[in-house]
């Protein structure tokens, strides 16, 4: 197992993900900005390249370090020895050399295939890269995006299907302490937030090089799928182990009840039976009223709060881009 290389480039100091951050964005921004032409059709995204390498990688170590404290709450619930327990907290920041050059491998056929739709063919992407220049400038900030973006959605992907298999088969669930499964929501929730974030940045793509949706859809269809995966992912397994619990619970609160109500001779129960189905008829509006999802009020609002963010930017990049016509 090797660390995965984007957190290698985390400055180790106090707000270490924030300076590199700041520290990618002051070095690629001047780079990919050599990419700029006259003809804005054929303009860099420089913009766009820099922030968006600038954010997914700090904001990568953050989930991920968020992820290992999540499992850190859920390792007194946990059936595993420690052994198993560290080869999973491993896995969260660590994949083979194997999965890591397929990642690489794999962000740059994307990238290729992208630029190659854009360009027209394949051998005009080749052409134009090896002429140097604008066109090797935004062909290498194309490659270098989606390598870092595949690297990055493989990973949390790797995370989500974590803390799935400990949802199904290792985490000790009772229906009445649901509070301690609150940290597969926050896995879920974090997970999303990176491709939130990487989406609210696609429209400035068309800030800086006109709308194009060959440049802006493939990027933006490849990072909403898995985020769709990566929130329900992490959760569903519990859930169903949950709903299972209650169905079984409440069946057997109705059969019980049943069978001591339907012991007596008259329409109205007496007084002492009464009194034996009264703690049946709580426990089972308890039951009845716990949620088969590991989410709090808190977790919720904090999604909300993300979902809008990308349609809130890309309203905002189309009014800039109507004034700016408008102007000119």
């Amino acid at each position: 197992m090797h660390k995965i290389w984007l957190l290698k480039l985390i400055l180790p100091w106090p707000y270490g993900r924030l300076l590199t951050g700041f520290l990618l964005l002051c070095v690629l921004l001047p780079v990919f900005s050599l990419g700029n032409s006259g003809d804005i059709e054929n303009t860099t995204p420089a913009l766009f390249y820099s922030l968006i390498i600038a954010y997914i990688i700090p904001i990568f170590s953050y989930i991920t370090a968020k992820s290992q404290e999540a499992l850190r709450e859920l390792r007194p619930l946990l059936d595993l020895q420690d052994s198993a327990f560290e080869k999973l907290r491993a896995h969260l920041d660590s994949a083979s050399f194997r999965t890591i050059a397929l990642q690489l491998g794999a962000g740059a056929l994307l990238g290729f295939i992208h630029m190659s739709f854009i360009r027209g063919s394949a051998m005009a992407t080749v052409t134009g890269a090896l002429a140097g220049g604008p066109e090797f400038v935004s062909t290498l900030g194309a490659l270098i995006v989606w390598i870092i973006m595949t690297t990055v959605v493989s990973m949390l992907i790797q995370q989500a299907s974590i803390f799935a298999r400990l949802g199904a088969y290792h985490v000790q669930v009772t229906l009445l302490s649901t509070r301690k499964l609150l940290p597969f929501a926050r896995v879920s929730i974090s997970t999303s937030l990176a491709i939130i974030g990487a989406l609210a940045l696609f429209p400035l793509i068309g800030i800086e090089s006109g709308m194009n949706l060959i440049e802006i859809l493939p990027g933006a269809i490849a990072t909403l799928v898995p985020l769709l995966a990566m929130f329900i992912v992490p959760v569903w397994p519990i859930h169903r182990r949950l709903a299972e619990m209650k169905e079984q619970q409440l069946a057997s609160l109705n059969d019980r009840i049943e069978a001591r109500l339907g012991a007596g001779d008259s329409f109205f129960p007496e007084s002492e039976v009464l009194e034996e189905v009264a703690p049946l008829l709580a426990y089972r509006r308890e039951i009845t009223q716990v949620s088969t999802w590991p989410f709090d009020g808190s977790n919720v609002t904090r999604l909300l709060f993300y979902l809008i963010i990308p349609p809130l930017t890309w309203a905002g990049a189309a009014l800039i881009e109507n004034l700016v016509d408008w102007l000119l």
